[in-house]
């Protein structure tokens, strides 16, 4: 936490410092955000769907514009990696002073990569793994990344099932492409001890009745089931939640990320507990980093990872994180 405030220290004293000339005007999919008071202007791509999740995301990277005095672009693909691909390469050709991108996959990694080859500073989010024995820094050329370490969180997801009872988990992936999910059931498969299975459901948000069939089915088929890990808010509340009660299950419910609902029912007990990601950080402090970058030459976070999670939330600090997730920031 020191770290942090470091750095968001560093450069609210840097903004006072910086030149007062108008920066130009973003344009793309989504409306630009910031006054670009010091000329930077930042592209920021996501594989973000304006879900409850990625709207906090995109709140933080807006009031680090407007603190900043920076201009953002923001682009989300609703989990699309040609889309996202995309949106990298029309950023790669407004050549912007640095770009922001959530690595969804292998194939949106590369394109990233292909940027910061284009000597476009870099910094990832939200999804901070490794690929052929390296980290995604490393094999991109980022300065850094800001998010969790999926494993590491799907083993404390792990951990704690275990503990409140659990003797059978079933994780539940919702997009099939994604490598940051899979990474969170492995984690949790090492943290629970075994007797874990994936379900993958893909594209589940966008089909809920269909996606909540299928995971009935599959508790009814097999009431020894009695954790399920859920690896987003959204589909915890709107999925898990009425499989459950269709299956006449008593499976613990967790989930990956908060949402205003899921802490309603951590508090009502619904849901056992919530891993926390804290993702206003990984929209704040990717622009925190760029301009440190281009303004002072600083590489924050010694080209590893800058760990903005995992948290938990549970019954113990669920009233104290309502009053924030009420006003979008957590």
């Amino acid at each position: 936490m020191n770290r942090v405030r470091g750095i968001i220290g560093l450069a609210v004293v840097l903004m006072f410092v910086a030149g007062c000339t108008s920066g130009p005007t973003t344009s793309g999919t989504t409306p630009s955000s910031g006054t670009g008071a010091s000329g930077f202007r930042f592209y920021f791509v996501t594989h973000g769907d304006n879900g409850t999740f990625w709207s906090v995301v995109q709140k933080g990277e807006k009031q680090a514009a407007t603190d900043l005095g920076v201009s953002v672009n923001y682009q989300g693909s609703n989990n699309d990696d040609g889309q996202e691909c995309q949106f990298i390469s029309a950023a790669v050709t407004a050549k912007p002073d640095g770009l922001a991108v959530s690595p969804h996959s292998k194939t949106v990694l590369d394109c990233a990569k292909q940027a910061a080859g284009q000597g476009i500073p870099l910094v990832l989010i939200n999804n901070c793994g490794t690929v052929n024995g390296q980290s995604y820094i490393a094999y991109s050329g980022a300065i850094t990344c800001v998010g969790q370490p999926e494993i590491a969180a799907g083993q404390q997801a792990g951990i704690r099932l275990k503990a409140d009872g659990g003797t059978k988990l079933l994780c539940v992936i919702h997009e099939a492409t994604s490598t940051s999910l899979r990474d969170r059931c492995a984690g949790a498969k090492t943290g629970f001890g075994g007797n874990e299975k994936d379900l993958v459901i893909d594209n589940a948000k966008s089909n809920v009745s269909s996606s909540t069939a299928t995971l009935q089915a599959a508790l009814s088929a097999d009431p020894s089931i009695d954790a399920i890990l859920a690896l987003d808010p959204d589909v915890a509340t709107n999925i898990v939640e009425s499989a459950v009660a269709g299956a006449n299950s008593k499976a613990k419910i967790a989930t990956f990320d908060i949402s205003t609902k899921v802490v309603s029912d951590i508090q009502s007990g619904k849901v056992d507990f919530a891993i926390d990601q804290q993702q206003y950080l990984q929209g704040y402090l990717p622009i925190v980093i760029l301009k440190l970058f281009k303004q002072n030459a600083n590489t924050v976070g010694g080209f590893d990872t800058v760990k903005s999670g995992p948290g938990i939330v549970d019954k113990s600090n669920a009233s104290t994180v309502a009053s924030l997730t009420s006003q979008g920031t957590r």
